[in-house]
């Protein structure tokens, strides 16, 4: 038995150091390559559908929105008190997207976000605990809607507020999503994956919404990476080929995560950082599918909090404060 667990830890080792070695491979290739990232004009400043939020790049060094991504996951619910302990600590205001099933179990926590001063929003009904999770790219307008009306309706229960924003399990979104959010009254939605293609190591391997723009923009029914007419706004999380997560943070370290910030920053006003309470807890402690990765499970730990005080701490020494998602974009379209 001792061989097998130790083969296992070899395996998830070698793992890590290959994912390790190839990120830092493409992160080096793209600073040789200089400006291969040149986005076009931002697309407020391109079409009907923009906001016109190019100004406030003027006012402040960087937006930035703090998100928390909270799956189903049992025992994850001890790194979601952490993480709220740690926006105290820190006096931060997060926006915090919560599976339906997790707000079903643990109402008495999502009314503490929510006394906290912090915006609940949704993340699908039960993504993170299925062996077949939940694919918003592929499934009927009835089966998403089904997934959102349930989710919303537990953490407005548990927190007596009724959500608006939405972030798609995965990343795993369609514009089918959009006709469903937008007929169970949805103002905003983080999902679109920018400027994101994870090389197989993460979740996001298509490249349907590439070039959406880094900046808000109401959606186009026709595809998502458009502007459109929507009356949804869509706040993209932020990429640099890699996700501005904790995941990578965890992996790259935080000098490659503090280039990759300057990178974005150089042609986007916006950041958009996500991390998982499941991050901050030992996976032994935790109830996972059997399709967890080895290696991103042994990389979970409370330890993980003072990378994220490193992280939190280069933000605010920039001179950049996290903000609500309601509370920005209302301030830039009232402007």
């Amino acid at each position: 038995m001792q061989t097998k667990i130790d083969g296992l830890k070899a395996k998830a080792s070698n793992a890590l150091d290959k994912a390790k070695t190839e990120m830092h491979k493409n992160v080096e290739e793209l600073e040789k390559q200089n400006e291969p990232w040149a986005l076009p004009q931002p697309l407020s400043e391109q079409s009907k559908g923009s906001l016109g939020f190019h100004h406030i790049r003027a006012q402040t060094w960087l937006q930035w929105h703090f998100t928390i991504d909270v799956d189903w996951v049992p025992g994850s619910e001890v790194g979601l008190e952490g993480l709220l302990d740690f926006c105290d600590r820190w006096k931060i205001k997060a926006t915090i997207f919560v599976a339906g099933r997790f707000a079903e179990t643990y109402p008495d926590l999502i009314r503490d976000c929510r006394r906290r001063g912090h915006e609940l929003g949704t993340h699908g009904w039960e993504h993170g605990g299925l062996e077949k999770d939940e694919d918003f790219r592929s499934a009927s307008y009835d089966q998403q809607r089904a997934w959102i009306r349930l989710a919303t309706e537990a953490v407005e229960k548990a927190s007596g507020v009724r959500p608006v924003v939405f972030r798609a399990p995965s990343l795993w979104i369609s514009e089918t999503t959009l006709r469903a959010l937008e007929d169970e009254g949805y103002r905003y939605d983080s999902s679109v994956p920018a400027r994101r293609f994870d090389c197989g190591f993460g979740r996001v391997h298509y490249l349907k919404y590439f070039r959406a723009s880094s900046e808000p923009y109401r959606l186009s029914s026709s595809h998502l990476g458009l502007p459109g007419n929507s009356s949804l706004i869509e706040m993209a999380p932020s990429a640099f080929l890699f996700p501005i997560n904790m995941a990578t943070l965890r992996v790259l370290g935080l000098p490659v995560m503090k280039w990759m910030v300057r990178r974005i920053s150089r042609r986007a006003s916006w950041l958009v950082f996500y991390c998982h309470p499941h991050e901050f807890v030992h996976a032994h402690r935790q109830s996972f599918p059997r399709n967890m990765s080895k290696w991103n499970m042994q990389g979970m730990t409370p330890e993980n909090i003072s990378l994220l005080d490193g992280f939190v701490e280069h933000m605010m020494l920039q001179g950049s404060s996290p903000t609500l998602f309601a509370d920005s974009l209302s301030k830039a379209l009232a402007s």
